[in-house]
């Protein structure tokens, strides 16, 4: 497949996104009307717990085959933030994390830097895959993007494979995401 590039979501405000992987293989968008502030949106995506979606918990530990332990108590950004995810991009419309994987996935997520952003968008060593996903809050929407961009054809191949998997589920994942986070803003908490 080739790879496609972006251009800024709503042509208002600039979208980290395109700053942060201008060029992907594959992308999944979910849009929600979430009428809060964009800080307290924002400041609910950061703070979800798995408690708070419990059909998402059980995925991801169905998923993980038992093995991963997700405690209600904990955020769900922890998953990615523990495991070698950064923070690529935080402003106080948008938060933009992202992860650089071995294809393999037997040996960790690459370690990033002092500027992880950076390093992430010029990375391209062969057989790994780069991951950003965002939550961004305008005009009344809550908008969670996925983009994968894949360093060389054997990996994209791969990452094609797996993507036509999980695609349906992941979809219903963010979805599930989304509507937990309209929830603790609705809430109040």
């Amino acid at each position: 497949m080739t790879t496609r590039s972006g251009t800024p979501a709503d042509g208002v405000l600039p979208h980290a996104m395109d700053a942060v992987i201008p060029r992907w293989d594959r992308r999944e968008r979910h849009r929600l009307p979430v009428r809060a502030d964009p800080h307290a949106v924002l400041r609910a995506a950061e703070e979800l717990t798995w408690g708070e979606v419990p059909t998402f918990r059980r995925t991801m530990v169905t998923v993980g085959l038992g093995r991963t332990h997700l405690p209600p108590s904990h955020r769900v950004l922890s998953l990615f933030l523990d495991n070698g995810f950064e923070v690529l991009h935080r402003s106080d419309r948008q938060l933009v994390i992202g992860g650089i994987e071995r294809i393999s996935r037997q040996q960790p997520v690459v370690a990033m830097g002092a500027d992880p952003a950076t390093e992430f968008r010029s990375f391209d060593l062969p057989s790994h895959i780069l991951i950003a996903f965002d939550f961004r809050h305008v005009d009344g929407v809550l908008t969670t993007e996925t983009r994968v961009r894949c360093t060389d054809d054997r990996t994209r191949r791969i990452f094609g494979a797996y993507w036509f998997v999980i695609r349906p589920g992941s979809g219903a994942i963010r979805h599930v995401w989304l509507r937990g986070i309209r929830r603790r803003v609705e809430r109040g908490a």
